[in-house]
């Protein structure tokens, strides 16, 4: 399995799992560097990791560099190189970039943040990205708040034995 950081507005996952790295996704799909010289393996986990890279901060348009053939061939091969290829992209409502990924991503899972992200943006983002939608695995929500979450349990399980 690999991890790929393809958002490339906003690099904090490479900046956590590879703070130090000198290319990753951009330059290898540029050609400057090799896709084994890119990939960051974690010694305790074995997770393969590639970063977006440095190059991409100062990208003008990420968009326009995740729909070049260079980056789906890039991804045809991480496809043949590993079982899975997890791909973090930005976030799909304020930005195109997730929808210029539909000739290289199989399937998608949508993460929404608890409490921030609105029902209407997440059912308004999946409607003008019918591509994305069609290929959903599932929806995460993250960061719940559990001890409300509880609240919903209790409600749900009190119907449930009522009926």
């Amino acid at each position: 399995m690999i991890l790929v950081d393809a958002d490339l507005r906003v690099r904090s996952l490479s900046q956590d799992l590879a703070p130090g790295a000198a290319a990753g996704l951009v330059e290898v799909a540029a050609g400057q560097t090799a896709l084994d010289d890119a990939i960051w393996t974690d010694c305790t986990t074995g997770l393969a990791f590639l970063p977006s890279g440095p190059g991409s901060a100062s990208l003008l348009h990420p968009n326009e560099t995740l729909a070049l053939v260079a980056i789906k061939s890039l991804f045809d091969k991480l496809r043949g190189a590993f079982d899975y290829v997890i791909v973090d992209l930005p976030p799909l409502a304020p930005v195109a970039d997730a929808r210029t990924t539909t000739n290289f991503i199989d399937s998608y899972v949508y993460v929404v943040e608890w409490g921030r992200t609105k029902i209407d943006v997440v059912a308004h983002s999946l409607s003008q990205a019918r591509e994305v939608y069609d290929r959903l695995l599932a929806v995460v929500l993250n960061k719940a708040d559990m001890s409300v979450l509880q609240r919903y349990e209790q409600y749900r399980k009190s119907f449930q034995y009522g009926r």
